[in-house]
């Protein structure tokens, strides 16, 4: 594809977690990289150096701007990525949104329940799409577990069980001044377990209520380090959330466990790449199959790739747009309200804000 029929990508943010997204975007043929925008000007070059042997551009292709409204005004650009820090994410999709782009935003699409929904509000009012990396979603032990759901093989859903053991010591709070802030940093779930919480709810349903319980162990942070967490959905099914950063002397990993009538589902590990269990009831998987499940790790390249063909051209295809991916923040949210308040908390929400959490009494 000539390279000016391709959608012109703008990446906010240069941090570790771009470096993945410009991997990524190398590889796409609709779309290049036309500009980048972060404050420190080294982590810029990085990227911009990533970017350029990547796909063989000349230095002067990629422009890089300190300023992202310098970014936002390029003439070429025609979908956002924004890879900052998630206390930032709000402001910079609306100004996006505002500046006619796409976009592509990194989790969490907001630290406030007002923020979630008037993004979304102003991207169907302007006919753009807002989309969140929620990348899981397409790695293939998942779709191939929502195709069981879906089909109805798996029968009636009992219950789901999402579990984060991580570790996050000190020196990684301290490594950057927004990290473990209610404010900027959102919340350990937020921020670490908002993709298997998502996974859980795309699997089971919309939540109807949630009881949660925190802990803060760990000095020198605003935000949790445990979360237990009881989820009840509108379909009469249950899910359980444990998640915690302080698990030593290093990460044991994450897994997801899904339990039905006709069939068990675990999967687990570091990245969630080792398939335990994987039986359902009158369904032949040869070894070499889940094996191959196993492999895939192009989850974010099929993101990319459906993202890309809804934004050019239209809805057909499975996306995460600000409104589906409202429902794991604000599962997440009542589960923090549930802890501040010490009561089952019911769903809709009418308001939530991190910030809350930061004068709260939620210890236990």
């Amino acid at each position: 594809m000539n390279d000016h029929m391709k959608l012109g990508i703008g990446i906010i943010g240069c941090g570790r977690i771009t470096e993945k997204h410009a991997a990524t975007l190398s590889r796409l043929g609709s779309a290049r990289v036309v500009a980048i925008s972060d404050i420190s000007i080294e982590r810029m070059e990085i990227i911009h150096g990533q970017l350029t042997e990547a796909a063989g551009h000349t230095a002067n292709e990629i422009a890089m701007y300190p300023d992202y409204a310098d970014l936002l005004i390029h003439p070429e650009v025609n979908v956002i990525v924004i890879a900052t820090s998630s206390g930032h994410h709000a402001d910079m999709a609306g100004d996006a949104l505002i500046a006619g782009k796409h976009v592509i935003i990194e989790k969490p699409l907001a630290l406030t329940l007002e923020d979630s929904r008037l993004l979304s509000k102003l991207a169907s009012q302007r006919g753009l799409n807002l989309l969140v990396c929620h990348q899981m979603r397409y790695r293939l032990p998942m779709l191939r577990i929502k195709n069981y759901i879906t089909s109805g093989l798996l029968g009636d859903l009992y219950y789901g069980v999402a579990s984060i053991e991580i570790s996050r010591t000190p020196d990684y709070f301290r490594q950057a001044a927004w990290r473990g802030t209610w404010d900027q940093d959102g919340g350990m779930l937020l921020n670490q377990g908002i993709h298997l919480i998502d996974l859980l709810l795309w699997f089971l349903g919309d939540v109807e209520g949630a009881y949660g319980e925190l802990q803060k162990l760990q000095p020198g942070k605003e935000i949790e380090d445990v979360a237990l967490a009881v989820l009840s959905f509108r379909n009469g099914t249950k899910g359980l959330v444990e998640a915690n950063t302080v698990t030593r002397p290093g990460n044991f990993g994450y897994s997801l466990r899904l339990f039905a009538e006709k069939g068990t589902l675990i999967i687990s590990g570091n990245q969630l790449e080792r398939i335990e269990r994987f039986e359902v009831r009158g369904v032949q998987i040869a070894e070499e199959e889940l094996r191959r499940l196993e492999a895939d790790r192009d989850e974010q390249l099929r993101m990319y790739e459906a993202y890309l063909d809804r934004i050019q051209n239209g809805p057909e295809g499975m996306v995460v747009d600000a409104p589906e991916a409202s429902k794991s923040l604000e599962a997440i949210f009542a589960i923090y309200r549930s802890a501040l308040e010490g009561r089952r908390v019911t769903l809709p929400l009418t308001e939530f804000s991190t910030e809350i959490m930061k004068a709260g009494k939620w210890h236990r």
